[in-house]
């Protein structure tokens, strides 16, 4: 299925009652997606967790985040303490990502432990090292040869940029940049969600 690159926040979060029924049916990524996926839910599990404490939570009024796991039918944490983790930018990270009919959830657990429980992988999660200025434009220029690839245009002069700027990054900048891009050169490859760049996950311009 084509993928779509807009500028369009999916307000696809969680309401207080949401069973997994419920959570596959709201999300907005298509059967079709994840059955082509290249990755495995235990690869993809592993790619996401390599990425460590570096989730954050988009949504505090609509249940973005529910005790125990999905399988479960955990039940969602209370607005307040989900205020509580955005203001304070509680990081989380990807222990288990399990594909749900036409859905896909994302077991979480907090960096300081107080906090786990299942989302949804499309608008549940985003990388915290978006808002990073320094990352800045290669995040943009990224996003462009996504779009470009979508739109069936050249991605080679774009992925060049890319190079030219992840170059000049030092220390952990450098280094997500560097990864960044071995992941986006998969995206290229297989053209499919699991391939997504982690560091662009949560990015209001990917939709699928």
């Amino acid at each position: 299925m084509k993928k779509v690159f807009k500028l369009i926040l999916t307000a696809v979060l969680m309401t207080t009652t949401l069973s997994i029924t419920d959570l596959t049916s709201k999300t907005t990524v298509s059967a079709q997606s994840i059955l082509s996926s290249s990755l495995s839910s235990k690869a993809w599990t592993k790619k996401l967790a390599k990425a460590g404490y570096v989730f954050e939570l988009p949504n505090s009024s609509k249940g973005a985040l529910y005790k125990n796991t999905a399988a479960k039918g955990g039940k969602p944490y209370t607005k307040k303490v989900l205020e509580r983790i955005l203001n304070q930018h509680t990081l989380f990270k990807v222990k288990k990502l399990t594909k749900v009919k036409n859905g896909i959830s994302v077991d979480l657990v907090s960096k300081n432990g107080k906090y786990k429980g299942y989302t949804t992988y499309i608008n549940g999660i985003y990388n915290k090292n978006l808002s990073n200025k320094d990352l800045q434009p290669l995040i943009n220029v990224e996003l462009s040869v996504m779009e470009a690839k979508d739109n069936n245009k050249p991605t080679s002069v774009l992925l060049e940029q890319v190079q030219t700027l992840a170059s000049g990054l030092t220390g952990k900048n450098k280094q997500i940049a560097d990864t960044s891009i071995k992941q986006l050169k998969q995206f290229l490859k297989h053209d499919d969600l699991s391939e997504t760049p982690v560091l662009l996950i949560g990015n209001i311009r990917v939709t699928y």
